[in-house]
C-alpha cells in the first residue's frame, strides 16, 4: 500500500524531521511504501530534506503563503503527478498531529471501503486555559452561525478518490476542514488527543488563531448572512408587532399610560433602524457575491506560488 505524507513547514525543520521518523516508526511494521511532500512554505532557513529521507519531495514556495495554502499547493501537486498511492495524509510538522493514530485513521478509512475522508477530531487539547475558553466559544458560535459542528483541524486521511473532488472545491486554499465540511463530501472521524509539539514555541498565537477562526466562519459566508437576514427580518416584524400593540393600548384602553409608551416606541424604532440595516446589508452583499471568495482564477495556477522541486 502506497501512502502519501502531505507536510506543509515553516522554519522547523528539526521538528520536521522528527516526524517523519515517528511516522515510519509507526508504520513500519506494515510494510507500506511511504512518499513525503514537504511543502517548505517561504522559509527563512534554507534546508533540503531530499537529501535526508528517502521518497521525499521538497515544494519550496517563493513567499510564506500560511499553512492552508501549502496544503492546498501540496493537494494539487500529487493531482498533477498521478501517483499510484492509495491514501493521502495531511499533517502539521511540529508533531502536535501524533502519528500515534495514523493506523486508526487508515483503519476506519478501510473500514468505511474508502467513501469518506476521515478526520482526527480534537479530544485533549494543550493549550492554556484562555485559549480554550476561546476555542469552545468558537466551536459553539461556528455551530450557531453555520449550522455545522467543527471538532477537528487538517489532520486527516484522505483516500486518493477525493483529491480531484477536493482540488476543485473553490476555496480548499483559504480553509481546509471548513471547506470540506461546506462541500458536503462524505467524512468521519476518531477522537486523538492534540500531541505536544517535539520543540521550540508553537507559531499558533491567539491572533494567528482568531484569524483562522475568522477563515472558517467566512467559507460559510452566504449561510451566514442568510441567517443574518432572517433573523434581521424576524426582529423586524417583532418589533414592529409590538409597536403597533402599544400604540393600540394608548389609544383604546382606559388605563393612563405615562410617558413610558413614547420611550418604548422610539427605543423599538431604533432597534427596527438597527435591523433594517443589517437586513439590507445582508441582502445586498448576498446579491452581489464578494469575488474576494471566488477563487476559480487561481485554481490551476498553484504554480505561480513555487519557487522550485526537488525530489529524491
Amino acid at each position: 500500500m502506497k501512502i502519501a505524507f502531505i507536510l506543509p513547514t515553516y522554519n522547523d525543520e528539526k521538528n520536521l524531521l522528527k516526524l517523519i521518523n515517528k511516522i515510519h516508526e509507526y508504520l513500519n511494521k506494515s510494510n507500506y511504501d511511504l512518499s513525503f511532500f514537504i511543502i517548505n512554505d517561504g522559509s527563512t532557513n534554507k534546508f533540503n530534506i531530499t537529501s535526508q529521507i528517502n521518497n521525499s519531495t521538497q515544494i519550496n514556495l517563493k513567499n510564506n503563503e500560511g499553512n492552508q495554502k501549502a496544503i492546498s499547493i501540496g493537494l494539487r501537486h500529487l493531482k498533477d503527478i498521478n501517483g499510484n498511492f492509495e491514501y493521502i495524509f495531511l499533517m502539521d510538522s511540529d508533531g502536535e498531529d501524533d502519528p500515534k493514530y495514523l493506523l486508526e485513521l487508515l483503519e476506519k478509512a478501510n473500514k468505511l471501503d474508502n467513501k469518506k475522508i476521515i478526520f482526527a477530531s480534537r479530544l485533549k487539547r494543550n493549550e492554556g486555559f484562555l485559549f480554550n475558553l476561546f476555542y469552545f466559544f468558537y466551536k459553539m458560535s461556528f455551530n450557531i452561525l453555520t449550522g455545522n459542528k467543527i471538532n477537528f483541524g487538517n489532520y486527516s486521511c484522505l483516500p486518493k478518490k477525493f483529491l480531484d473532488k477536493v482540488c476543485d472545491l473553490p476555496m480548499i486554499d483559504f480553509h481546509f476542514s471548513a471547506t470540506i465540511i461546506k462541500s458536503g463530501l462524505p467524512i468521519n472521524s476518531i477522537p486523538c488527543d492534540k500531541g505536544l509539539r517535539y520543540s521550540g514555541k508553537s507559531s499558533m498565537k491567539f491572533t494567528k488563531f482568531l484569524i483562522h477562526a475568522m477563515k472558517s466562519l467566512s467559507v460559510f459566508y452566504e449561510e451566514i448572512l442568510t441567517r443574518f437576514l432572517i433573523f434581521s427580518f424576524i426582529g423586524i416584524l417583532f418589533n414592529m408587532l409590538l409597536i403597533i400593540f402599544i400604540i393600540l393600548i394608548k389609544i383604546f384602553s382606559t388605563t393612563i399610560i405615562l410617558g413610558w409608551s413614547s420611550n418604548m416606541v422610539l427605543g423599538l424604532t431604533i432597534i427596527i433602524t438597527i435591523l433594517a440595516f443589517m437586513f439590507f446589508t445582508s441582502l445586498i452583499m448576498l446579491i452581489n457575491k464578494n469575488t474576494f471568495f471566488d477563487q476559480r482564477t487561481q485554481r490551476n495556477k498553484y504554480t505561480f506560488y513555487i519557487n522550485d522541486i526537488t525530489t529524491k
